[in-house]
């Protein structure tokens, strides 16, 4: 019986129900995953185009909505998204999730505490299992952690609902993990999963309403889910709220990426609710690992909370003031522009700054893609000797030249190799072109003057490295020079690349490129947060924030503890949640004239 936490793949099996394999958080630069995820993005484009799984969900019955407006007293919904990475994280959230009621409180000299208590419905908001959806993957990443926290019960009516948005990992393999496991009426723990297809509606009291849209990787509406949404909208009453989520911020991403990034929300919400006399007081996402709340003048609010398990994101360069849709886009029929001013982000930015700093430990965090590096420098290192060599006949005999190449060669004329012989040219320039390829918005004179200039250094390094172990190695006779000079080259350039890679992240952070990287490469698993929604029966909507510091790093099951509220405690510290900001109350407007 596994009592304690002596690893991050050990294997529960203290009970059937709670059977899964712990898995460790996803190192983002570990080469096998790097390749891996590349196969993933060139495939799942090709699903997307060619076999896009929502029209094929026109054959399943909607099965209409889920109806929560009958409840009395307050409802309880709680939210969380980008869950499903390493145990510690998904565990220590799940476990929060789970339990009956949490007292939490603000920070600051006065803080002010409250009560809030387990969703009725739990919402997921998108990207349930990583690195990509597998069934394997949603068994040991999110529902071995969730069962865990919260066993199955019997079936009765108390047990809270479950509803899951597909984000773009769960889009990887086209949805058929997602399918099977969250649109068959599955239970996930104590959770019971009420959707028959991607996308989904719930009704809730005092006039609110929840939609949650499948965007499919950020690119438009099927017919099958535009024609399920007008259906719903004809049941909307002027004056009703609208909870929509989405598994993307585009109203963040229209304001720093891309400005047509929210063409497909404004859209949907001129189109379905404005005519109605509805509006859309809440818009929740994850997708960034963070939580950023922004607001209207009106009061709606937009906002981020995908601290549910994956790395934590940055915030520091998020933007105070955004506005949707952004005046450059070109959308036709587009609405009137609006502004959000930014309220709240966790973690703040100053501790974002520091935070990121920690990538300096890149090669001890993932050394194997040190050693990937210190591999292509390896080769590089025997393309260059061999063009330095005269040529000659035998393999023996060839090392021998190379070796000896090497041993002669100034820093100068190893810089003039990597451009000496056709394969040292070819790897050098595939060598840029990766850096290229890493660099976000290479596009641009910023982003490809950064990239060329990432390549370049990397090149620089190489050459040194091969020069000092070329030294270091000189005295070893004919091909044994080789033999030492190779290994020397992949452990020691490989370390000192990675430092590489490091510092062009903290730089590249700094003219506001690869943020999401540099915080990717470290895979923080602090930080973490998710939502409780009550709508209380006067009709307002109250967002509690909930944040999570610090996640336990070891954990144990206590002798004779039931398997209920919570199977795992932390082994030698505590879970402290609090209240990221006072809780925000939302009210409903009157009738709401759309465009």
């Amino acid at each position: 019986m596994t009592r304690t936490d002596e690893g991050r793949r050990t294997a529960v099996v203290d009970d059937p129900a709670t059977s899964f394999t712990r898995q460790r958080g996803t190192r983002w630069l570990e080469p096998r995953l790097l390749l891996r995820a590349a196969v993933r993005v060139l495939v799942s484009g090709l699903l997307g185009e060619y076999a896009d799984k929502r029209e094929q969900m026109a054959a399943i019955p909607a099965d209409g909505y889920l109806d929560l407006s009958g409840t009395t007293g307050p409802l309880w919904i709680d939210y969380v998204s980008d869950t499903g990475d390493g145990f510690d994280a998904t565990y220590a959230v799940a476990s929060l999730l789970g339990r009956p009621e949490l007292e939490l409180a603000t920070r600051g000299p006065r803080p002010e505490r409250h009560h809030t208590g387990r969703g009725r419905l739990l919402v997921m908001g998108g990207d349930e299992c990583y690195p990509s959806g597998s069934t394997q993957g949603y068994e040991d990443r999110l529902i071995g952690p969730f069962r865990a926290a919260l066993p199955e019960v019997q079936p009765d009516a108390d047990a809270p609902y479950l509803q899951v948005v597909p984000g773009n990992h769960d889009w990887y393999d086209g949805l058929t993990a997602f399918m099977r496991t969250f649109c068959q009426g599955r239970w996930i723990g104590g959770w019971h999963s009420r959707q028959a297809r991607s996308y989904f509606a719930t009704r809730l009291p005092a006039g609110w309403w929840l939609w949650a849209v499948d965007i499919q990787f950020d690119t438009y509406l099927d017919e099958a889910q535009l024609s399920y949404f007008r259906q719903l909208s004809a049941l909307l009453q002027p004056g009703d709220g609208v909870v929509l989520c989405t598994a993307k911020p585009s109203w963040v991403a229209a304001t720093d990426e891309d400005v047509e990034a929210f063409a497909t929300l404004d859209f949907f919400e001129r189109t379905l609710v404005r005519p109605r006399g509805a509006s859309v007081r809440l818009a929740l996402s994850g997708d960034r690992h963070h939580y950023a709340r922004y607001e209207a003048v009106d009061g709606a609010q937009r906002i981020t909370a995908g601290g549910g398990g994956a790395y934590l994101s940055p915030t520091h360069h998020l933007p105070g003031r955004i506005q949707v849709p952004p005046a450059a886009s070109r959308a036709r029929g587009k609405s009137p522009a609006v502004s959000y001013d930014r309220r709240a982000v966790f973690p703040d930015a100053p501790a974002s700054r520091r935070l990121a700093r920690g990538v300096l430990r890149l090669p001890l965090v993932t050394p194997t893609f040190g050693l990937l590096l210190g591999g292509v420098q390896a080769l590089l290192a025997l393309a260059v000797g061999a063009g330095l060599s005269r040529p000659e006949h035998g393999l023996g005999a060839q090392l021998r030249g190379a070796a000896d190449g090497l041993r002669t060669a100034s820093l100068g004329r190893l810089f003039a190799g990597l451009a000496g012989s056709l394969p040292a040219l070819g790897l050098s320039l595939l060598f840029v072109l990766a850096a290229l390829a890493f660099t976000k918005r290479a596009t641009t004179w910023r982003g490809l003057s950064a990239g060329l200039v990432h390549g370049l250094l990397h090149l620089a390094l190489t050459a040194c490295v091969v020069g000092t172990a070329s030294a270091v190695t000189s005295g070893l006779p004919g091909a044994w020079m080789l033999l030492a000079l190779v290994p020397l080259v992949k452990v020691v350039g490989g370390l000192l690349a990675a430092e590489l890679v490091a510092v062009y992240l903290l730089v590249a952070d700094r003219l506001g490129l690869n943020s999401n990287e540099l915080f990717a490469a470290q895979g923080i698993p602090d930080g973490k947060d998710f939502l409780r929604l009550r709508i209380d029966p006067d009709g307002d909507l109250v967002v509690h924030p909930v944040g999570l510091d610090r996640v336990p790093r070891r954990w144990r099951v206590p002798e004779g503890a039931p398997l209920s509220p919570t199977r795992f405690v932390p082994d030698g510290g505590v879970l402290a949640p609090f209240l990221i900001e006072p809780p925000v109350r939302i009210t409903r407007l009157p009738r709401h004239t759309g465009s």
